[in-house]
């Protein structure tokens, strides 16, 4: 099952991704005279028993819309990315393998969803891409075991931790300040329940104006999803509905010789692609 949120009234309301098209959640549940979660908090909230009514209303619904897309997550400032977590993309960078996960943050101002056009500001040049696999947290995670980590994810969603690399290096390193500008977390287009993928082991890429930039797979992974987790709920509690960019593999822009740099620029567009999920779109303003 494909869980997206859509713009309904002016604010974000769960559909299912089918191939006949995304089912209205909430007009469908009105339909059948039955309860359904409205957003994707709820949907989180609800746990097992939501996505089993969720997968009853896809069974020969009637409700279809084609309201755009919201980002498939809304509702949390809580944003944690982790820096360097792929061998290949570390070797491109000439950077040695981190011996614990490194973590930054981006905040809620950042989130966009697939198909927006995300603005880059004229006061850099410097614009780079990273294809990330984005784990959706389910339940409140304190002190867990990697043996027992997945039990608490809810799902899994595409992300591309975009970066503004001059703004980045200008200031000694800040990886907050040049990667959270508004529109610089994109996620979706969809999420699929944890049940449904192995995290460990999916393909992932990026291209660039139809051109592949990245192609891996998360099992390059220098800390695994259930590794990430442990190690953040070790030091604080993750909540529901927490994002987890999970680190991007070689190939980002960054990491290319100095004179075959092509930043991106307005009218580019991104799709990043990961296995069972996917493809998140963007083009920049």
């Amino acid at each position: 099952m494909k869980l997206v949120q859509i713009w309904k009234d002016n604010r974000p309301a769960l559909g299912i991704q089918t191939g006949g098209g995304i089912i209205d959640v909430e007009a469908e549940a009105a339909r059948r005279g039955v309860s359904a979660p409205a957003d994707m908090k709820q949907a989180i909230a609800a746990g097992s028993q939501g996505l089993a009514r969720l997968a009853e209303l896809a069974a020969d619904a009637q409700c279809y819309t084609n309201a755009p897309l919201a980002p498939v997550v809304t509702g949390t400032d809580r944003i944690f990315c982790i820096g360097l977590n792929y061998r290949q993309h570390a070797k491109e960078c000439g950077l040695p393998l981190p011996p614990a996960p490194v973590l930054f943050n981006k905040f809620s101002n950042a989130l966009a969803a697939h198909g927006d056009c995300v603005r880059l500001m004229p006061d850099y040049k410097e614009y780079d891409y990273e294809a990330e696999l984005v784990v959706v947290m389910g339940k409140p995670a304190r002190d867990v075991s990697e043996a027992e980590a997945l039990d608490y994810v809810f799902g899994y969603t595409c992300g591309n931790d975009l970066s503004t690399r001059d703004l980045q290096f200008a200031r000694g390193n800040q990886w907050v300040l040049s990667k959270t500008f508004d529109g610089f977390a994109p996620v979706g287009p969809c999420l699929v329940p944890s049940r449904e993928l192995d995290p460990n082991n999916l393909d992932i890429s990026s291209v660039v104006n139809g051109e592949t930039r990245q192609n891996s797979n998360t099992s390059d992974m220098i800390f695994n999803v259930q590794q990430i987790i442990a190690d953040l709920s070790h030091h604080f509690t993750l909540q529901p509905g927490d994002l987890i960019f999970t680190g991007t593999p070689q190939g980002v822009m960054h990491g290319y010789p100095a004179d075959k740099k092509n930043w991106l620029k307005p009218g580019d567009r991104v799709d990043v692609t990961i296995q069972g999920i996917g493809t998140l779109s963007n083009t920049f303003c």
